[in-house]
């Protein structure tokens, strides 16, 4: 889907991305990373509107080069975190509209505005000014510009970005139809992890202009396998705290709560610890299935 090689991106002096190397999956990826990680510059990188200072890629197999752009913004879509909508004219012209930008016909283009629109549950408001349209409408109408034209790739800036509960889990349906009944490949940028956990199967993650993690979600919960959060009956004394040192490292003591990370990913180790340290272990947690340990491991640089 999207492959580059040594990427680096600056703003005059400042290196924005540095020496990005990577090789993206067909699917749902999510784009992760604090602010100022680079995720608004990679986004811009790959849709040509940003030029590498060094470095290479392609999109969808198209390269990233001044030579090619037309070719590679008609093959993406992209739905952008602000809208930039015309107030007084209707959801169906503007939709229309970008789809000749994209290089449709005339005929084309607004035959396909009906589709979109229909598809992102406009079809009844299709013909209303969208300054009369509530947030998750204009959402919506943002999507469908970013697909009028079929394109293989979208990319998805904060597309929950001001919705209630049920639009944000009306966006999140539309964005799993986009690949499931479409076909299109899908890049997510969102602060919000449960809506990226929901939907994607792939995460990207930056931090500092560097790639931290890349990978399947469920492989990189699976670099985390180690980690476990134990409870004894009774509290550990000193000695048996520093006795855990012989399985692993632990990281936090709380309120009897024991996160440890083991030498070795298997969860039968702490019980026959605990059998011969005197202490009685009454439950055993996994860490790694939490989307938030992925992030702050992987900017930590605990996984790789």
């Amino acid at each position: 889907m999207i492959s580059f090689q040594d990427l680096e991106v600056r703003y005059g002096p400042t290196v924005a991305l540095k020496g990005l190397n990577l090789t993206m999956q067909d699917g749902i990826v999510g784009l992760l990373g604090p602010n100022g990680s680079g995720k608004s510059t990679l986004l811009k990188t790959l849709l040509g509107l940003v030029r590498p200072f060094r470095g290479n890629g392609t999109v969808m197999g198209i390269p990233l080069d001044d030579a090619s752009s037309f070719k590679l913004r008609s093959s993406i879509g992209y739905m952008p975190e602000y809208d930039a909508l015309i107030e007084d004219v209707s959801a169906y012209e503007q939709v229309a509209f970008w789809g000749e930008l994209s290089g449709l016909n005339l005929e084309q283009a607004r035959d396909r505005s009906h589709e979109v629109l229909y598809f992102v549950g406009l079809d009844e408001a299709r013909y209303r000014n969208v300054s009369g349209y509530s947030t998750g409408m204009r959402q919506r109408v943002k999507l469908a510009q970013a697909i009028v034209h079929s394109p293989k790739l979208v990319f998805l800036d904060e597309p929950t970005n001001g919705l209630d509960p049920f639009g944000r889990r009306k966006m999140l349906e539309l964005v799993l139809k986009i690949r499931g009944e479409l076909g299109t490949n899908v890049i997510l940028a969102s602060h919000l992890l449960e809506d990226v956990e929901r939907v994607s199967d792939q995460l990207v993650i930056l931090d500092k202009g560097e790639l931290k993690a890349y990978g399947l979600i469920t492989e990189l919960r699976h670099a985390l396998s180690k980690r476990f959060e134990l409870r004894f009956l009774e509290p550990l004394t000193s000695d048996q705290e520093e006795r855990l040192a012989e399985i692993g490292n632990l990281l936090e003591s709380l309120n009897g709560l024991y996160d440890i990370e083991l030498k070795e990913a298997d969860a039968s180790i702490p019980f026959k610890w605990a059998e011969s340290a005197g202490a009685v272990l009454v439950q055993i947690t996994p860490r790694h299935d939490r989307l938030d340990e992925i992030l702050i491991r992987a900017i930590r640089g605990s996984v790789a």
